[in-house]
């Protein structure tokens, strides 16, 4: 059989039999397929009371004419005489009352002659809809039972030994149009602006939706698809535009529906693919296409799934394992934990180097509130750098030798000066190469004329935005077309030797193959990026202005405020102070020779030598130097559905003075201190956290303000019971007030 085939019982006054849709996802529909189907349908189920074909990719004309061409009726004929049989064609009509379009059924019968007849199209039921439906997820397994000793714990918050999952059923073409196609004359068919899924898989079927629409001119264009990922990602979608379409997968509650609707999205577009009532009653708003649930009269359907809250889950009670749905993926065990331990073969020889000749000069910055776009969290201060150390100019000057271009046309400064580079050259010995070369900054690389076979000299004080440079690229590549183009960097900075591979790459493929263009960074450094999430600091200063806005704050809230909106770039005042001032570095660090005077090492060298340490073990301990892999996927721990990365509780322990545990604090990604997802690890934290609110009165514990912040900004977190006896342990203890009023702002179980 060429065709997808559901079926499902049916009931018309005393006469009981089997209704068949026969789904063809096909280009071209055969009049000879389509009748061998049909008789071998009615021959071979002798139930068979009603044949329902739907192309959803052809028009109606195109399917009838697939009708009338070939020997169907003539093969069908007996049937329709001894068995009451009738084939119906399934298409798309102005709905009787609602004046929207609807699924409707056009009658095919033959005449005593045995010539087809074609009679009035009818309003489909729902019943047939869910009936073919609900064979199409059953059969795939639609409804997930949990194994022995197992149950769901749902995206809705509820929990449940039973799942429905609609990615298992929407395996093929023809199951997403099917679903599509009754999706499509459930919901009101306006032409919408956008349409968003609640999975990913569904994703199919919005875009079988469009077609087939477009198809029979129901709409006129086509439109986004985007999944929203959800509960999780409700938050994140767009304003309603008043024509969105919102597709959920499925449902034993309706409180996603209830959710999109309180953010203004129209209940006439939003469909409900699958449906299964619960124990705990909650209508669904918005279309059902598919309502999975038996009742009395209805020869399909599942008995109501049981749901329980958290507080009263039977399940839980009895000790079974929860599997904990996340988006569209379920798993039947915990994440794997993956704890980042710094070690000292963490820190590779080349960063040891680079950073000894970046510290104590007071040039390197953190950005505490630096645009999205930027790659990093450190800017550095090329001329001041460069006038402070002789053996970096001697590194730029042999860079110059090798690759300035002659003749050279254009030099484009990027974080560097032109008087810095008109020293630089000099001390090279390449001042004659360039005196004839126009010295621009990059940000008037527009007004350059363009010179066939021309050359150009980019230098870059601090190479810490890969889109600048690819921009720069690309602008020079029209300015000197096929001519020769040198980048020469002081200090690059990547998070991977993959990362920094792609740069090279980038720059220095041409029309030659890789070599056709130069590139030379005097330092690199092996520093993380930056990512989506706000930074510590945006953080704080949320918390900060909620605190000092509040009820009786303490002093030292609005004194750090001041601090933070002082200046966005720092290399001091980074973290919360200690009982004796500023947190500066002891002598006995290992990944930094300290000297005489500790104080000239900033607390920016300090998170930058803490950043790279993390940006490394994040990268199973590969530097920059390592070879970039090509064809297999270099390991990088981080966060996925199956595994979760944490910051080892034992670097606080290890490294324990408190600027560097400041440090780790704030250089790790806000999911690496969920600690409430490894018991282990919020036990071990736990431990530590109340031996410094013992040693605060005695003079110690200097970072508890920084692991406070921490939590009272939401990036640390510990399992709720631990969080309980830190709360209590806080309340009891002599600390001062504001420590105290950052303890009453922690959160127990992330309410």
């Amino acid at each position: 059989m060429n065709a997808l085939r559901l079926t499902t019982r049916f009931k018309d006054g005393a006469y009981q039999g089997e209704a068949c849709l026969l789904v063809y996802d096909e280009q071209r529909l055969s009049g000879a397929a389509l009748s061998q189907d049909v008789r071998d349908q009615f021959e071979h189920r002798p139930a068979t009371g009603r044949v329902y074909i739907l192309a959803p990719f052809l028009t109606e004309d195109e399917v009838r004419h697939a009708f009338h061409d070939g020997a169907l009726f003539s093969r069908i004929r007996s049937y329709f005489h001894t068995c009451g049989g009738r084939l119906y064609l399934l298409t798309f009509r102005e709905h009787e009352t609602e004046g929207r379009n609807a699924s409707y059924a056009i009658p095919f019968t033959v005449d005593d002659n045995g010539n087809p007849k074609e009679e009035a199209p009818e309003l489909l039921g729902k019943d047939l809809r869910s009936g073919w439906l609900f064979d199409l997820f059953d059969r795939h397994r639609g409804r997930l039972d949990a194994p022995a000793g197992v149950h769901f714990g749902k995206s809705s918050g509820k929990h449940s030994n039973k799942f429905l999952r609609t990615s298992a059923v929407l395996l093929s073409s023809s199951a997403c149009a099917t679903v599509a196609y009754f999706t499509l004359g459930a919901i009101d068919t306006t032409q919408p602006k956008r349409i968003f899924v609640d999975t990913a898989p569904l994703i199919a079927v919005g875009f079988a939706m469009q077609r087939i629409a477009i198809k029979n001119d129901i709409w006129s264009l086509e439109v986004p698809v985007s999944s929203f990922s959800s509960y999780g990602g409700i938050a994140r979608l767009p304003a309603a535009s008043g024509r969105d379409v919102i597709l959920v997968s499925a449902s034993t509650s309706g409180s996603l529906v209830k959710s999109l609707t309180g953010q203004e999205f129209e209940k006439k577009f939003i469909a409900t693919l699958f449906f299964l009532e619960s124990t705990i009653p909650s209508p669904t708003g918005g279309a059902v296409v598919c309502d999975l649930t038996f009742k009395p009269g209805q020869p399909f359907g599942y008995p109501p799934i049981e749901s329980y809250k958290v507080e009263n889950c039977p399940f839980c009670n009895d000790g079974y394992f929860l599997a904990q749905l996340e988006g569209d993926q379920f798993q039947l065990e915990r994440r794997a934990v993956k704890r980042l331990m710094v070690r000292s073969g963490s820190q590779k020889e080349d960063a040891r180097k680079t950073l000894e000749l970046l510290v104590r000069q007071d040039v390197l910055k953190t950005e505490l509130y630096h645009s999205r776009s930027a790659m990093s969290e450190f800017s550095l201060e090329a001329d001041a750098l460069l006038a402070k150390i002789p053996a970096l100019c001697t590194r730029v000057h042999r860079s110059l030798r090798r690759f300035v271009p002659i003749p050279l046309n254009y030099v484009v400064l990027v974080g560097v000066t032109a008087a810095s580079f008109q020293a630089l050259a000099k001390e090279a010995g390449v001042g004659d190469a360039i005196k004839d070369a126009q010295v621009i900054d990059h940000s008037a690389l527009g007004e350059l004329q363009t010179m066939q076979g021309g050359s150009a000299l980019i230098v870059f004080g601090f190479l810490n935005d890969f889109a600048r440079a690819r921009d720069i690229n690309a602008n020079l590549r029209t300015i000197v077309p096929r001519g020769c183009v040198a980048y020469i960097s002081v200090v690059t900075v990547a998070n991977s030797a993959e990362h920094l591979s792609d740069l090279r790459m980038f720059l220095t493929f041409g029309e030659h193959g890789k070599d056709t263009f130069s590139y030379d960074a005097a330092l690199s450094l092996m520093l993380p990026s930056r990512g989506e999430e706000l930074s510590p600091w945006e953080l704080e200063l949320e918390m900060l202005n909620e605190l000092v806005d509040g009820a009786a704050p303490a002093v030292e809230f609005s004194s750090r405020r001041e601090v933070l909106s002082a200046s966005g770039s720092r290399s001091a005042s980074l973290f919360w102070p200690g009982q004796s001032g500023e947190l500066g570095i002891k002598n006995d660090f290992v990944y930094l020779s300290v000297g005489e005077d500790p104080s000239q090492i900033s607390q920016a060298d300090i998170y930058a030598t803490v950043s790279n340490l993390l940006a490394t073990v994040r990268a199973n301990n590969r530097g920059l130097t390592a070879p970039a892999q090509r064809g297999q996927e270099a390991i990088h721990w981080h966060q996925s559905v199956y595994g979760h990365a944490l910051l080892d509780p034992a670097n606080f322990a290890d490294y324990n003075d408190p600027v560097l545990q400041a440090a780790f604090l704030r250089a790790a990604h806000a999911a690496e201190l969920q600690y409430d997802s490894d018991a282990y690890s919020s036990s071990r934290l736990l431990s530590l956290l109340n031996v410094a609110i013992l040693d605060w009165p005695k003079g110690g514990g200097d970072a508890l303000p920084e692991f406070l912040v921490s939590m009272a900004s939401r990036r640390l977190t510990l399992t709720p019971a631990d969080m309980l006896v830190l709360k209590a342990n806080l309340s009891e203890s002599q600390l001062p007030d504001y420590l105290k009023q950052l303890g009453e702002r922690l959160k127990v179980d992330n309410t």
